[in-house]
């Protein structure tokens, strides 16, 4: 027996941890009995005499030199399920479903599932490992089942709870991309530690899906949002991690496109009802407001424009803390006057604030007054109305409006509530008499009473002999 012994020893060399050593004298009885020392494994070639304690699928065997009472060991295992006790095992082979274990030199199963929280690639790298199981309730029987899933778990939290106090907001780092959700992407950070980036945080254009920008197992920089570590009602925890903090901000890129009352062109990303949103550069949106797209009939931007349209629009409002941009629509005129160079935004009014005179030309008229338009502002920060009282002097007795294109001198008076401004040719005419008053007086207390002696003696012909 001895050359099929070493044969099965050379075979099994990496596990032959699983031999336990038999003492040749037996202790007396009054003495207490000393705790074994592990035996050292065979030598290579060795031969030694054993018992197959376990055959895996894999070709691998487990011996033992002792006899096993197989009910006291079965008991054994129960006895540590119930007290909730790990046992140590000894992983000797591998099959369709999981692991060969030795436990109190009895063999037991361990499922893949059990075995390890990732994807098993290579099963053979768990062989000869002695490491701690659990038994899962109800899993004893005629095939015991244990697992180190819990106990994996376990120190995965616990490395993860380490890991996640550690953190600070604003810290970067690399992760790999665990799962993709509409909602967001799971990332791994290390150390058993996820962290979700929520769609908004992907990237920085407006309504960008997760699955455009990334899927599982891509590495991925990401940046610390909020750390909320666990608590009682919140075991975990939760890590909120940002991708397009790490990426250049289009609104520090786009600088010079981001210019009040410049003309751009842009393309329709989405339509809703209260408008469309038009990207003016990647990862930069404005909204043009569906009261910019026609009359009180549209419900729907898309009754107008559609997806991947390209508009020409002007830049009204930029709120830089909000990252908002309003636009309104270019007319098809003033887009080709622009292109002629008829039309130059750079020479625009500075101000069109109230009290501001600006350069007008009128654009529409009816029975309430008319619709203008100021010089070089593009857009509805340009769009005025002069009403019928307020058209002065400068178009006669008041009752006989000008014509469509006629330019007028005016006064900014207020803004109406819909962003409109009001505009006056009386008031511009009020306000050039009391300059003209102003200087008179200033012009006069200049002069004094001497001035005006010899202004009155050249009149009468006087001259300087009078």
């Amino acid at each position: 027996d001895a050359a099929p012994a070493a044969e099965q020893a050379q075979a099994s060399e990496p596990l032959a941890e699983a031999a336990l050593a038999e003492s040749d004298e037996p202790p007396a009885e009054d003495e207490p009995t000393p705790a074994a020392p592990p035996p050292d494994p065979p030598a290579l070639g060795s031969v030694f005499r054993g018992r197959i304690a376990g055959v895996a699928e894999s070709g691998h065997m487990a011996l033992v030199n002792r006899i096993i009472d197989r009910p006291a060991a079965k008991a054994a295992v129960a006895a540590a399920r119930d007290e909730h006790r790990r046992v140590d095992g000894l992983v000797y082979g591998f099959n369709r479903g999981g692991f060969d274990v030795i436990i109190e030199g009895v063999r037991v199963f361990c499922p893949a599932s059990g075995m390890s929280l990732t994807p098993i690639d290579d099963p053979t790298s768990f062989l000869g490992k002695k490491v701690e199981f659990s038994v899962p309730t109800g899993k004893t029987g005629r095939s015991i089942v244990v697992s180190r899933r819990s106990i994996l778990e376990r120190e995965a939290r616990k490395q993860a709870r380490a890991r996640m106090a550690a953190l600070k907001p604003g810290q970067r780092m690399q992760g790999r991309v665990s799962q993709v959700r509409e909602f967001g992407l799971l990332v791994d950070v290390g150390e058993g530690l996820e962290g979700l980036v929520h769609m908004s945080e992907v990237a920085w254009a407006r309504g960008t899906r997760p699955a455009d920008v990334a899927k599982p197992g891509d590495e991925v920089e990401v940046e610390v949002l909020k750390v909320q570590l666990g608590n009682r009602k919140d075991r975990y925890g939760k890590l909120s991690l940002s991708m397009k903090a790490c990426l250049p901000d289009p609104w520090d890129e786009h600088t010079e496109l981001l210019c009040i009352g410049a003309a751009r062109k842009g393309k329709v990303t989405s339509t809703t009802d209260f408008g469309a949103f038009v990207e003016l550069a990647p990862g930069l949106e404005g909204l043009l407001h569906i009261s910019e797209l026609g009359g009180q009939d549209i419900k729907h931007a898309n009754q107008v424009v559609r997806e991947g349209e390209e508009l020409d629009v002007v830049i009204e409002r930029l709120d830089k803390s909000q990252r908002r941009v309003s636009l309104s629509r270019l007319s098809a005129a003033d887009a080709e006057a622009i292109a002629r160079g008829d039309i130059d935004p750079e020479k625009a009014p500075r101000s069109l604030k109230q009290g501001a005179h600006v350069t007008v030309v009128v654009q529409r008229v009816d029975r309430r007054g008319m619709k203008v338009q100021v010089q070089g502002v593009l857009g509805k920060r340009g769009r005025g109305f002069i009403s019928s009282r307020d058209m002065g002097d400068a178009t006669g007795d008041g009752r006989q409006p000008m014509g469509v294109g006629t330019v007028l001198e005016v006064k900014v008076t207020g803004t109406d509530r819909d962003g409109s401004l009001r505009c006056s040719v009386r008031g511009k005419e009020q306000d050039e008499e009391r300059q003209a008053v102003r200087a008179y007086r200033k012009e006069a207390a200049q002069q004094g009473f001497g001035t005006f002696g010899d202004l009155l003696r050249a009149k009468l012909g006087g001259g300087d002999d009078a």
